[in-house]
C-alpha cells in the first residue's frame, strides 16, 4: 500500500510526475530553490499542519542528479548572490572538498547531495522530534534523470561533514 507524502522538491527540477508516477498520486509537495527551506517556527508550523490535515506517513527530500542550482554551487556559482543561496553554496563548496579528498569523482555529486539532504533530514528531525510526529519516516532521494530512476542517499554515517587521520 502506498502513503500519502509530504516531498520536499526543488522547482528546478520539476519531479512531481515522476513522484507521483513512482509513489502515487496523492502527495503533498513543499518547494524551495535547492531545497533550501529553512525550518524556522512559521515553516515548522505550516509543516506539521499539513502532516495532520493529510494524514502523512512519508516524508522525503527530494533532488535531481541535474539539479541546476547545486550544479551552478559546484561550478559557476553565478547565483550565489541570491537572497539564501549563499549558505547552499558554502556547504556544498565545503562537502565537495571533502568529497574530492575521500571519494572517486563519479560518485563525488552522489555523496554531496547525499550530504546535504541528509543535513536537511537531520533540520526537519529537530523541529519534529515529539511523540506525535516521531513515527513520520524521512528520507532523501537523489532522481536519476537519464535512468528515470530514485535512488535512496547514502547513510549518514558514510556522508560525513569532516574527516580528520592521526
Amino acid at each position: 500500500m502506498k502513503h500519502k507524502g509530504l516531498y520536499f522538491v526543488c522547482p528546478t527540477d520539476c519531479l512531481e510526475y515522476a513522484i507521483n508516477r513512482t509513489f502515487g498520486n496523492t502527495n503533498c509537495y513543499y518547494t524551495s530553490i535547492g531545497n533550501s527551506v529553512v525550518f524556522d517556527k512559521e515553516t515548522t508550523r505550516h509543516v506539521k499542519q499539513l502532516i495532520l490535515k493529510h494524514d502523512l506517513q512519508e516524508i522525503a527530500f527530494v533532488l535531481s542528479n541535474t539539479n541546476p542550482i547545486i550544479r551552478d554551487a559546484l561550478e559557476n556559482q553565478h547565483f550565489y548572490a541570491v537572497r539564501g543561496l549563499d549558505r547552499i553554496y558554502n556547504t556544498i563548496a565545503a562537502q565537495k572538498t571533502y568529497s574530492d579528498i575521500l571519494w572517486q569523482k563519479n560518485s563525488c555529486l552522489f555523496t554531496i547531495l547525499s550530504h546535504y539532504l541528509n543535513k536537511k533530514i537531520k533540520e526537519l528531525r529537530l523541529q519534529l522530534d515529539s511523540s506525535r510526529f516521531g513515527q513520520i519516516q524521512i528520507s532523501g532521494m537523489i532522481y536519476n534523470q537519464s535512468e528515470n530512476v530514485f535512488h535512496e542517499i547514502y547513510s549518514d554515517l558514510i556522508c560525513r561533514g569532516y574527516f580528520s587521520l592521526n
